[in-house]
């Protein structure tokens, strides 16, 4: 299943840019890539010690005065890591996969730096927990949101036309998990909390 999803988001990523291709002198559109650091506010557990991938494809355009709007498609992979320690042997990692379509506004200063913030629409294409004796069975799974919503902002470094690098931090505008199981009035769900360090190319100019 996971395949399947991964051809589907490679084929999206490509139409993404070749509808593009016809309109080059007005679009700039580029890849990118990375890792990101990740932790799930609403558990008992803390610290951005999930690590993961993330990778996709944007297009964007100038409106006026250095201010860019962008539309992209990504895959991200981000959750929970607990490892075991000296007084608790235990382990825990929960790993969800998402593929997103982040819209945004950023502002590039001097052709160089690149301040963005957006909001970004994301489907839960699969999850995997796992403990110290291996992948839990599926059918204990809690039951997570298919399609959920985050807000971004970020900063870019453009060392020249083409080729950049940057940190985004993510955060979920509504809870992926409901708390029911907590059966208390003050957790409001699971949201992600997401660092992503990323490089960018971008290979169609104005």
């Amino acid at each position: 299943m996971i395949y399947h999803m991964i051809r589907v988001f490679i084929i999206a990523c490509f139409l993404l840019l070749s509808s593009f291709s016809s309109f080059a002198q007005h679009f700039n559109a580029g890849v990118f890539g990375g890792i990101t650091a990740s932790q799930v506010d609403g558990d008992s557990h803390s610290g951005f010690n999930k690590l993961g991938l993330t990778a996709g494809a944007f297009v964007n355009r100038l409106i006026d005065f250095d201010i860019y709007w962008q539309i992209g498609i990504k895959y991200v992979s981000r959750g929970v890591y607990k490892g075991p320690s000296t007084y608790d042997p235990t382990l825990y990692r929960a790993t969800y996969r998402y593929v997103e379509i982040p819209l945004s506004v950023h502002y590039l200063y001097d052709e160089k730096i690149q301040i963005e913030a957006g909001t970004s629409p994301e489907v839960l294409i699969s999850t995997t927990y796992s403990d110290q004796d291996g992948i839990m069975d599926p059918s204990n799974y809690p039951e997570n949101r298919r399609f959920g919503l985050s807000v971004f902002g970020g900063l870019y470094y453009w060392f020249n036309n083409t080729t950049g690098v940057g940190i985004r931090y993510t955060y979920s505008a509504i809870p992926f998990r409901d708390p029911q199981e907590w059966n208390h009035p003050r957790y409001r769900g699971y949201f992600h909390n997401v660092i992503c360090l990323t490089a960018a190319c971008k290979f169609m100019n104005p």
